[in-house]
């Protein structure tokens, strides 16, 4: 009765329930929710210590002041140590209202701690969920991206392929039936004129410039036939295969078309030296005939970590592309470059002329 006046002179409005007896106490904590346990040190059958055993059994987290006539400082640091919150002397009851109020705002803070830390661990869970599915679904899309580049690439190699074979089949038709008819109409024309020369017509030279025409015509069916059906690189000396390419090129087209190297070339790789070289043919070929151009250079160098390789014209502008063209002959140039791990890029050269530059980083620098 003394703790409760004291209460209310502290200015609360306390419901009290009094136990003497383990029993008692349990059946009062699994009746209803408390706000604090008041407990004496000793009682005939329990005390404070048993009392507060009790409490933490319960997984309760509730102010526990003990109130004592007399306790030794000893007894109070045990007390402390077990989970007691403060101790209170009967003959100081002035302190058990603030004790109750200070002990009542920490208990409300350690709930607030825990609410907070709850809802934490729950945002924690949700976000460690979270992840682990965007996880899975970046693996599966990882996944689909990686079979279709190795679509991409296969398809692009089928293309490749095609296009080679393609190629040579125009070359060898262009050899077997058209450069046999051309041949033909050679002898025909030869004949013509001979025929024609023996009876001292004038028309004797009309034949004689037709057989002209028909055998430049015969012979630059026969170099194209040669160009389209053997567009593999034979040996590995790149340099003197860009080399040739620029003298048969010059010889083919009546133009100027030079090779420089630049820089210690390293040896490549097989398959990389012969993309680099079909890649060249490409943009030779682009220069001469779409962009009408009369020099054209090749130059390979050996840049920081990369082989570059370097076509370029006097030829009609080229706009300056922002992505891979449309064209069939760039997109196999870009297609080829791919395979290789290259860089292509197609730069407009000003008011004329247009640069083609291939990049291959080489092994152990990518």
């Amino acid at each position: 009765m003394l703790l409760e006046i004291e209460l209310q002179r502290a200015g609360c409005d306390p419901v009290c329930h009094r136990v003497e007896t383990p029993a008692a106490l349990t059946a009062a904590l699994e009746r209803q929710s408390w706000d604090l346990v008041l407990a004496d040190y000793h009682l005939p059958h329990f005390d404070g210590l048993a009392a507060l055993a009790i409490v933490k059994e319960k997984g309760l987290d509730l102010p526990f002041i003990i109130v004592s006539g007399y306790i030794t400082e000893e007894t109070a640091v045990a007390a402390m140590k077990a989970g007691a919150h403060d101790f209170v002397m009967k003959d100081k009851l002035a302190r058990l209202g603030p004790a109750v109020e200070r002990e009542l705002r920490d208990a409300e803070v350690r709930r607030e701690r825990r609410r907070a830390e709850e809802a934490l661990r729950r945002a924690h869970d949700e976000l460690e969920m979270r992840v682990q599915q965007r996880t899975a679904d970046l693996k599966t899309a990882n996944a689909r991206l990686r079979t279709a580049i190795a679509e991409r690439r296969r398809l692009e190699e089928e293309l490749l392929e095609i296009t080679e074979k393609e190629r040579r089949r125009i070359g060898l038709d262009l050899h077997d039936d058209l450069g046999q008819q051309l041949s033909g109409l050679a002898l025909m024309t030869k004949g013509l004129e001979l025929k024609l020369t023996k009876r001292r017509a004038r028309e004797a030279s009309d034949a004689a410039k037709i057989h002209s025409l028909v055998q430049q015509a015969m012979n630059h069916a026969r170099r194209l036939a040669r160009d389209l059906a053997t567009l593999e690189l034979k040996g590995d000396d790149l340099p003197a295969a860009f080399d040739g390419l620029a003298r048969h090129a010059a010889e083919l087209f009546k133009i100027s078309c030079r090779f420089k190297a630049e820089g210690n070339l390293p040896s490549l790789e097989a398959n990389i030296a012969s993309q680099l070289y079909k890649i060249a043919q490409e943009a030779v070929t682009n220069a001469i005939k779409h962009a009408k151009a009369k020099a054209v250079g090749i130059s390979l160098a050996n840049g920081a970590g990369e082989i570059i390789l370097t076509i370029h014209n006097d030829g009609l502008p080229f706009p300056n592309l922002k992505g891979p063209s449309t064209g069939m002959g760039l997109r196999i140039m870009n297609y080829r470059a791919s395979l290789i791990g290259a860089s292509l890029e197609v730069k407009g050269g000003g008011p004329h002329g247009t640069r083609v530059i291939c990049s291959v980083p080489l092994e152990g620098k990518k």
